[in-house]
């Protein structure tokens, strides 16, 4: 006997809520991981680009705006030094969030699941 059109519909429906229910962990572990992880490392080297850390160190002992006299080289030098370490505090800053963001993503459906459960299991007061 043939099945009607609705039935079908709704075992194929209810087939595929499990099966994204169940691939849904395999999924957040492996390509969603590769995927968040190559995300914050591209944001993170966008940043070392940004920062210009490279060139600044790579010009550390130039003077700058042109200005050769020993004052002026003495200046930049250390103006230079300040402003390497300022862009180094921004860049451990956002290497710290970074960092947080990815335990965020590898902690988060434990976290949920175990809020879940704790709401479904009344404790024994």
């Amino acid at each position: 006997m043939a099945q009607s059109t609705s039935s079908r519909a709704v075992a194929f429906l209810l087939r595929e809520f499990v099966g994204d229910v169940l691939y849904f962990p395999v999924w957040w572990y492996t390509r969603g991981l590769a995927l968040t992880w190559r995300t914050l490392s591209n944001r993170w080297l966008n940043l070392v680009n940004r920062l210009s850390l490279r060139i600044l160190l790579k010009n550390m002992g130039k003077p700058m705006y042109g200005d050769y006299t020993r004052s002026g080289r003495i200046i930049s030098f250390f103006f230079r030094i300040m402003l390497v370490v300022v862009r180094l505090v921004v860049l451990g800053l956002w290497t710290v969030v970074e960092i947080a963001m990815l335990g965020l993503w590898v902690a988060g459906p434990a976290v949920a699941i175990g809020m879940l459960i704790r709401q479904l299991i009344p404790s024994g007061s």
